[in-house]
C-alpha cells in the first residue's frame, strides 16, 4: 500500500491572523531577524528627532494573508519607504512579497527587498522598486552594520 500526498501546504496556512494595530510611518522595516529590527531601531533612536517616522515589524508576525492584507492597508499605504530584509528567499514569504510590490507600484513608494544571507537574489531585485546600485548599498549597509 502507497500513501501520495497531494496537498501542498505553505506556513501560512499554519498561522493564525494577527493585526499588528501599527499606524501609518515614513519608513517601514520588515525582518524575520530580531537583531536587524533591533539595529534599525538603534540608529533611528540615535539619529534624534530629525529622522522620519519609523516602523519595524517582525515578519513571523506577518505569515498568514489576513494579517499582510490587513498591515498592508493600516500601515504600509501611508509609507513612503519599505526595507524587507527576507531570509530564504522569495518563496519564504511570496504572499507578502506580491502584495508588497502591487502596493509599491501603485502608490509610488520606494521598496527595497534585501536578502539576508548576504548572497544577491536577482527574484529579490526585480520584486524591489530601487535601482541595483541602491539595493546593493543598502544590503552591504545591512550586512556590515555598525553606528
Amino acid at each position: 500500500m502507497h500513501v501520495v500526498f497531494r496537498e501542498n501546504h505553505g506556513l501560512e496556512d499554519l498561522e493564525t491572523p494577527t493585526d499588528l494595530m501599527q499606524d501609518p510611518a515614513d519608513l517601514v522595516v520588515l525582518s524575520f531577524s530580531d537583531s536587524d529590527l533591533g539595529a534599525f531601531a538603534e540608529a533611528w533612536h540615535r539619529g534624534g528627532e530629525s529622522l522620519p517616522s519609523l516602523r519595524l515589524a517582525n515578519l513571523a508576525q506577518l505569515r498568514h494573508p489576513l494579517s499582510v492584507d490587513t498591515y498592508v492597508e493600516r500601515t504600509l499605504e501611508g509609507a513612503k519607504g519599505i526595507l524587507v530584509r527576507l531570509i530564504g528567499g522569495r518563496p519564504y514569504w511570496d504572499y507578502g512579497l506580491s502584495q508588497l510590490q502591487a502596493l509599491a507600484q501603485r502608490q509610488r513608494i520606494a521598496l527595497a527587498v534585501l536578502p539576508a544571507d548576504g548572497r544577491p537574489d536577482p527574484r529579490l531585485d526585480e520584486a524591489s522598486t530601487l535601482p541595483l546600485s541602491t539595493l546593493r548599498r543598502l544590503a552591504r549597509l545591512c550586512d556590515t552594520g555598525g553606528p
